[in-house]
């Protein structure tokens, strides 16, 4: 790379972000905590996490606004929530434990996903991170190769038991397209008929 020509690199996703980290997820509305997986796929389009039934749940590296820890972390309100977390005690240290990611369509239409970890300042680590690749130039700015790129990424993560993608993921990934994705199947010779049906 000559400083005359500078060629603008995809993200690079640190190892740590891609093998994940075990968190615990809580809502301060439905007062529940459930242990989770916390992962960024290897090449930054997503951040999701995985509960213990293997149901995942995805977060676009774009819609992201903000990471949040320590101190700047949302803190539950809730009682139960609180005595899950020991708040209530003098030496709990939960403020080096909290990460809040802040996601949404724009700065106002935002939702909170709050996380604990189990150790001390990794919520830190991960909300320095997942910032740094929100931020970079490319994740604004892809090129149109990149979202045919990130779909493939998505559904590839969805494997059923078998390895094979189910088609129902196909309907939720295009739900205003029901037509041209039965289409598209036939023209491939997959299976269209039942949603719950793999590739």
């Amino acid at each position: 790379m000559s400083l005359l020509n500078p060629v603008l690199l995809p993200p690079k996703v640190k190892a740590y972000l891609s093998q994940g980290e075990r968190f615990i997820k809580w809502d301060d509305e439905t007062t529940v905590a459930s242990p989770v997986i916390l992962r960024v796929d290897p090449k930054g389009y997503y951040l999701y996490w995985t509960y213990q039934s293997k149901e995942m749940e995805f977060l676009d590296i774009t819609s992201i606004r903000d990471t949040r820890f320590g101190k700047f972390a949302k803190m539950p309100k809730s009682q139960k929530l609180r005595d899950v977390f020991n708040m209530d005690f003098p030496d709990n240290n939960f403020l080096l434990k909290a990460l809040t990611v802040v996601s949404g369509p724009d700065m106002v239409d935002l939702t909170f996903h709050n996380f604990v970890s189990y150790k001390e300042n990794v919520g830190k680590v991960w909300a320095e991170d997942v910032l740094a690749l929100v931020k970079h130039p490319l994740t604004a700015n892809a090129p149109r190769s990149t979202f045919l790129d990130k779909i493939l990424v998505k559904l590839k993560m969805q494997l059923s038991s078998e390895g094979k993608i189910p088609v129902k993921n196909f309907f939720q990934m295009f739900p205003a397209d029901r037509k041209r994705v039965e289409a598209a199947l036939s023209a491939c010779h997959l299976p269209k008929g039942k949603p719950g049906g793999a590739r």
